[in-house]
Parts: structure tokens; C-alpha cells; sequence
């Protein structure tokens, strides 16, 4: 259609103000209606954009303000040589920008139905921006944005998926965030974003898809709004997560299956962040181990290893649970399961002894208190039955070696027998006798529980069983402690050279 058949008044001072550098001001705010003074036909945008034989595109670009615009904006497939600007402007039909290229596009404070921009290449950034508004979907499917995608303070209003952006690739940031609303889903499946998500201060009805996504910096999700939304991370990747206390109670539904982050920014306590693996949990309706260990890699490497134990010990728990819950479905009648299962359904209950001692191995140390109180009791109880006489010396007759008891015939001598001297002779050059090891309660009660003979009081006291109850009890609470000994230390070195314990 030729320029000079735009004979509509604002449509007659845009073609001029093309001619003069392509900006355009009718009003600084959005028309509710069309008028003379404010309506033009989106035919009359794409010549301008385009190029006619006497109207040559503005070089800085096209950028109108306060236009009612009718008819359907059609850049379909084609190369904008210029940059494309509309603020405080409502369209009355739809935008398709499928498999166009242009340099930028900038819709601020703007209204249409919807936005079909699927392939769309642009070359700089594309704002969607200050109360921009959609009726409908804005899809932006196999987009190529080499700047930043803004959608700041934009409403996009469509019921059931509301802004589509998959397999899209962003070359800066991408802003949902600030006054961002949605009222369908937002899909990023396989989005590929090389700088910032920001979806800070967002406003969802229904939440985001992002399976597949990529996200080079970081994923800001904090002050989301919303009720009973869902979030599916599966498989996406995201360089820094920064979600602070309290940025997942609106979110019902979460997946986080393969989920991985290379840091974590965030205040978030560890039993909070717990909380945020049990929603996936709830969501998937099983146990899956990988989230647990993603977190608690991640903890590690920052330097938080008592909280990464802990994800680790839940993740042990729920394992166990799980694997009880097999048992018990796996039971169908017959012996056979009926043994197997019944055998894996009391497994979790033979490691809770683990659990307390070693934390399943993540956290030795737990052990300690356990050795201070077995320590405690015995050394308590080997003074109070050392007192009533209730112990007794296991060495041999004391001051008396074999070579002075060899020395004596097997006849008693009489007093004037030459074979005393001889007897006084071999006294005088043999070793003298060992004494009895002194006693002592507290080193009896170390030396009873390390499996080794290091101290000598195990080896040469015993409480004796025939001088009274306490040496009766006494005598059972030796082997007590030594069983109890030889499991712990067996077990702490297994955990402490890795083989058992920590499947992570």
C-alpha cells in the first residue's frame, strides 16, 4: 500500500516524522480507544521499518508513543533493518514476528493480544517492559536474543501458558522479576541463558517449567509470589543459586530431579533447606537420592561439611524408609519373598546403631560420647568393686623367681646343713621377683575397651566372681565392654578408610 494512501492524521505525522528520524509522540499515556489524532495501521509500521522508494527506514530507528493501533503488525520472515519501539501504544491484534530478524524491539507500557515470535533473531535486546501487557500467549520459541530479554513489570495474561520461551537462547540477562506477572505457566524448557535469570519479586499463578534449562551465572529466585505454584527444574543447570529464607513456601509442587548448581548464595538454614528436598520428595512420590547429594556437594565445597553431613544422614533415612516400604510391598504370600522381604524390612532397624554412633559414617565424631560413656561406666564401677575387695591379681605368687624356688631340696634341711649358703648364694644372684601392677580404675576401664593389651590392667586385674555380687557383675560387664570395644573400633576404622558408610 503506498505511503500517501496513510491519510489518517497520526498516521500522516509518523510517515513525516520518519522522514525527520523515526520518533513519533502522540500522548504519554496508553489510549483507551482509537481516535483520528491517535489511530494508525500497523500496515503503515512495517512499510516504515521496511523501507518504500521515497521513505528509507530511520537509522536510529522507529519509536512511537501514545498510538492506537489497528490492523495486524505482519513481520513474518523478514529482516527489520532497524530497531522497532512502542510505548504507551495498545494493538488491537496480534504481533507475528515468526522467523524475524531485527536489531532490537522494545515494547514499553504497550498492549496487544498476543505475540507470536517463534525463531525471532534479534540482534541487541528485547524489552517487554513498564506495564506491558498481553492478553494472550507471547510465544518466543527457538528465539535468538543476543542482548538481554526484559520483562520487567509485564503482564502477560494468557490462562494457560502464558509466556513460552523454550529452546530459546539469551545472550545476556533475562529479567522475570519486579512486578513480573503470569498468569499460565512460563515454560524455559531447554532455555539457554548465558548470563542472570532474575525472577526476584515475580508474580505466579500457576509457576515454571525449566526442564532442560541452562543458566550460565546465576538463578535469583527470592519474594515470588504466588499459591500452591509449581516449579520443574529437572535436569537444568544453573551457575549460582540464590534463594533466600522463606523463597520456596509458595511453591507446592517442586522437581528437582538431576537439578545441579555449582553454588549456593543464600542465608537458608539446613533444616529449611531439608524442607525444600522433602517438596520434591512429595512431588515425584518416591525417594530419589540424586538432590540430596547435589546439596550436599555443593555444601561441602563451600565449606559447610557438618551441613552437608546432615543432608547426607536424611538422605540415608529415606533411603532405609524406602527401601522398608519395598519389603513390606514386596511381600506376596509365597515363603520364599516372604523371607527375603521380611529379611529387608528390619535392615533400617540393624543400622540405626550406625546411625547414632556414626551418623552412617558422615559424621564420626558422633561416636565420642558413646566411648565417654561406656569409659564413664566402667571406670565408675571397677572403683566401687576395687574398694570392696571384690578384685583380684591375676599374676603369679609375688617375690618368689624359679631360680630361688629351684634352690630349695624337697626335704625341709636342718639348721646346720652346709647347703644353706649355697641357697643364700643363689638368692643373692637371682632377679628379684615382679610385683602386682598397682591397680587403677580409670586406666583399667581404657584398657578394657581398646582391643588391645597396652596398659597391663586387663591382663593382671579381673573382678572375681566368687567375693561378691559386684565381682560377679563386674565379671559380666567385662565382656561386655570388650565386644562393645572391638564393634566400635572395628567399625570406626571401616568408616574412617571408606569401607562403609558414605554412598555419596
Amino acid at each position: 500500500m503506498p505511503l500517501k494512501d496513510y491519510d489518517k492524521p497520526a498516521e500522516i505525522a509518523l510517515i513525516k516524522a520518519c522522514r525527520m528520524g523515526g520518533s513519533l509522540r502522540i500522548s504519554d499515556v496508553r489510549p483507551t480507544e482509537g481516535t483520528a489524532r491517535n489511530t494508525i495501521r500497523a500496515g503503515l509500521i512495517r512499510e516504515l521499518l521496511l523501507g518504500t522508494e521515497d521513505c528509507r527506514p530511520p537509522t536510529e530507528g522507529l519509536y512511537i508513543r501514545g498510538a492506537w493501533i489497528v490492523e495486524a503488525l505482519n513481520l513474518m520472515g523478514e529482516a527489520v533493518p532497524v530497531p522497532l519501539g512502542l510505548r504507551n501504544c495498545a494493538l488491537q491484534r496480534d504481533v507475528n514476528l515468526q522467523n524475524c530478524t531485527l536489531p532490537g524491539l522494545y515494547l514499553t507500557d504497550t498492549q496487544l493480544p498476543a505475540m507470536l515470535a517463534q525463531g525471532l533473531r534479534c540482534s541487541s535486546s528485547l524489552h517487554l517492559t513498564d506495564k506491558f501487557e498481553a492478553a494472550g500467549p507471547v510465544d518466543l520459541n527457538g528465539a535468538k536474543i543476543v542482548g538481554q530479554l526484559v520483562c520487567t513489570d509485564g503482564k502477560f495474561l494468557a490462562e494457560d501458558v502464558a509466556l513460552r520461551c523454550n529452546s530459546i537462547t539469551v545472550g545476556a540477562d533475562m529479567f522475570l522479576s519486579d512486578g513480573f506477572e503470569a498468569r499460565g505457566e512460563v515454560k524455559l524448557i531447554r532455555a539457554e541463558i548465558a548470563g542472570n535469570l532474575a525472577m526476584r519479586g515475580a508474580k505466579l499463578a500457576k509457576g515454571i517449567v525449566a526442564s532442560g534449562m541452562r543458566v550460565r551465572a546465576g538463578f535469583n529466585w527470592r519474594d515470588v509470589q504466588g499459591n500452591g505454584i509449581a516449579v520443574d527444574l529437572m535436569d537444568a543447570q544453573v551457575g549460582t543459586l540464590y534463594d533466600p529464607p522463606g523463597s520456596w513456601d509458595p511453591v507446592k509442587e517442586l522437581h528437582l530431579s538431576s537439578f545441579r548448581y555449582d553454588r549456593i548464595e543464600s542465608d537458608m538454614d539446613v533444616q529449611e533447606r531439608l524442607n525444600w528436598l522433602a517438596k520434591h520428595d512429595a512431588t515425584v512420590s518416591r525417594f530419589t537420592p540424586a538432590p540430596y547429594v547435589q546439596l550436599a556437594n555443593v555444601l561441602r565445597r563451600q565449606g559447610f561439611a557438618g551441613e552437608a553431613a546432615q543432608v547426607l544422614i536424611r538422605r540415608e533415612d529415606k533411603q532405609r524408609a524406602a527401601e522398608w516400604d519395598a519389603a513390606v510391598t514386596g511381600m506376596d504370600g509365597t515363603f520364599q519373598r516372604e523371607l527375603i522381604a521380611s529379611a529387608h524390612q528390619y535392615r533400617p532397624l540393624l543400622s540405626l546403631p550406625f546411625k547414632w554412633m556414626f551418623g552412617y559414617g558422615h559424621q564420626p565424631a558422633r561416636v565420642l560420647p558413646w566411648i565417654a560413656i561406656i569409659w564413664a561406666v566402667t571406670f565408675c564401677f571397677a572403683e566401687q568393686t576395687h574398694r570392696r575387695g571384690q578384685f583380684a591379681p591375676t599374676s603369679a605368687v609375688v617375690l618368689n623367681s624359679p631360680e630361688w624356688l629351684r634352690s630349695f631340696p624337697s626335704t625341709p634341711l636342718p639348721a646346720d646343713s652346709p647347703l644353706w649358703r649355697a641357697q643364700l648364694d643363689a638368692w643373692v644372684k637371682t632377679e628379684p621377683g615382679r610385683d602386682y601392677e598397682s591397680f587403677s580404675a580409670w586406666l583399667y576401664a581404657l584398657d578394657l575397651f581398646i582391643p588391645l593389651d597396652a596398659l597391663g590392667q586387663e591382663k593382671n586385674w579381673a573382678p572375681s566372681a566368687s567375693r561378691g555380687a559386684w565381682g560377679e557383675w563386674g565379671h559380666r560387664l567385662r565382656w561386655l565392654v570388650q565386644m562393645a570395644g572391638w564393634v566400635i573400633t572395628a567399625m570406626g576404622a571401616a568408616v574412617v578408610t571408606g569401607l562403609i558408610g558414605r554412598r555419596d
